[in-house]
């Protein structure tokens, strides 16, 4: 004969709702005491900051311009406010923080391109960059092949949208330029003359210099070297012909 196996007692609804709560209080307290002890370690803190690119904003610079500093918390601000506290630089274009856990902070800058060079009034020589920003170089440095700028203002308006203009140019023509001075007329305020090494002297205007690059280019590497006028009507003349007509001897229109 089968015995009735008799039926178990059910915990009270209120037992196991209260032992639940006690479940997740500790849970909390555990999650708060890592959180804590996580802050409070070395792991929350910034023990890198490694900065590429940076040439005329010096690394320490950039990490000035950061605002923050080893031992510092790694979240102190996020990638995008420390890209623009180091966007503020003047040399620099662009910028990418990025936050490599654990503690390692890496900022990649990129810099204005380098353009022209100016000579100041004791021969101090500057490199310009393309946002018209001089940067002087230090005493024995090898200037580079770039385009003297002469006879321009500091504040010129001018000068700074040569600047940028510049910065689009070809390298091969950027180091053929040996000088670019303002020649400013009522018709044309933003003319300019041009002298190349290879002894052209060109006359455009900076609104039309990036358009004529390619044309410069063109006639510099296929041509005798001569004068060459950019405006409205494009003329070219060597410098050869130039001497037949007044029947004296070639002259040179490079400076």
């Amino acid at each position: 004969m089968a015995e009735r196996i008799p039926a178990l007692k059910r915990e009270p609804e209120e037992k196991r709702k209260r032992g639940g709560k006690l479940l997740w209080i500790v849970i909390a307290i555990f999650v708060i005491a890592a959180v804590v002890l996580f802050f409070r370690s070395s792991l929350s803190r910034i023990t890198e900051i490694e900065v590429t690119g940076a040439k005329h904003a010096s690394a320490s610079e950039v990490e000035k311009a950061l605002g923050v500093e080893k031992g510092d918390s790694f979240f102190a601000g996020s990638s995008g406010t420390l890209e623009k506290r180091v966007k503020a630089l003047k040399p620099v274009q662009s910028v990418q923080v990025s936050k490599v856990f654990p503690g390692k902070l890496t900022v990649r800058v990129t810099e204005y391109p380098e353009v022209a060079i100016e000579l100041g009034a004791a021969g101090q020589a500057s490199v310009v960059l393309a946002n018209g920003y001089s940067v002087p170089l230090a005493d024995g440095t090898t200037l580079p092949d770039m385009p003297v700028l002469t006879g321009w203002k500091a504040d010129d308006p001018n000068r700074a949208a040569l600047c940028a203009a510049l910065g689009g140019m070809q390298a091969s023509l950027l180091g053929d330029l040996s000088q670019i001075s303002p020649d400013p007329s009522k018709a044309y305020p933003d003319r300019i003359k041009l002298y190349t090494r290879s002894r052209f002297e060109i006359t455009t205007t900076i609104g039309r210099l990036p358009d004529n690059m390619v044309l410069i280019s063109e006639i510099v590497e296929n041509r005798e070297p001569g004068t060459v006028v950019l405006l409205e009507a494009n003329t070219y003349q060597p410098y050869s012909a130039q001497s037949a007509q007044h029947g004296g001897p070639e002259t040179s229109g490079s400076q």
